[in-house]
């Protein structure tokens, strides 16, 4: 999935374990040849990639130990799909960071603190929420039902839809892990576009939609108040 706001920004959604979305991350970086390439990484989260899994587990067991099993239950989902597909879950970031690097464009890493978004999950759910979260992640380790088609993760109505059924399933999980952070990447990509940036944006496909329209809002309203300052 692929968004664009203007010449100045594209928004590439990938899928954290898919060969192709490896590809397409490292093509449209290439093709757009931008100032700046954005990956839906912090600092912590990069450092496990390059370190290792199991180091990445041990880092985030200073968020608690709720936090710390459901990193973890993620992390085995995450090595579930991985094998599946021959792809390690995050590859598609590390290889845009490489070919932003190849580029000679800048490297962000524009996604909020993995601890402060785990720590407001397992402090912000309702009991009841967590029980659901924990339960769903646990029966989608099991080898039950026929399984879900990851080679079509990202198009745009599958996203919607898997989007959706996270809402119902968890609506405080959901706000925390999808629109709150949102809003934090937008932010950060509306300081680099009001700088005079050409940006390509590399986020998971559950991200693509939220991003690009809460950067819409956000360069509406900024657009307006760098033209009163001008005029003034």
């Amino acid at each position: 999935m692929i968004k664009k706001i203007g010449d100045r920004l594209t928004i590439v959604g990938v899928a954290h374990v898919l060969p192709k979305s490896v590809e397409e991350a490292k093509g449209v970086i290439a093709s757009e040849r931008p100032d700046l390439v954005a990956v839906e990484l912090d600092p912590a989260r990069y450092l496990a990639l390059t370190r290792g899994t199991r180091a990445g587990i041990l880092d985030f067991w200073r968020a608690g130990p709720e936090a710390w099993l459901l990193t973890a239950l993620i992390l085995l989902l995450q090595g579930k799909f991985s094998r599946q597909t021959g792809v390690a879950a995050g590859e598609e970031m590390l290889a845009a960071v490489q070919k932003a690097r190849e580029i000679g464009a800048q490297v962000h890493l524009i996604d909020r603190d993995i601890g402060i978004t785990l720590n407001r999950l397992v402090s912000g759910m309702p009991a009841r929420e967590k029980l659901r979260l924990f339960g769903n992640l646990i029966v989608s380790l099991l080898p039950l039902g026929k399984g879900f088609e990851l080679s079509r993760i990202t198009e745009e109505q599958v996203v919607e839809n898997l989007l959706q059924e996270f809402r119902k399933l968890s609506p405080r999980a959901y706000d925390i892990l999808i629109s709150e952070r949102d809003r934090y990447m937008a932010m950060r990509l509306a300081e680099f576009l009001l700088s005079g940036k050409r940006v390509v944006c590399v986020v998971g496909a559950g991200h693509v939609l939220g991003v690009w329209k809460e950067l819409n809002q956000l360069l509406a309203g900024k657009w307006s108040l760098n033209l009163e300052y001008s005029a003034g």
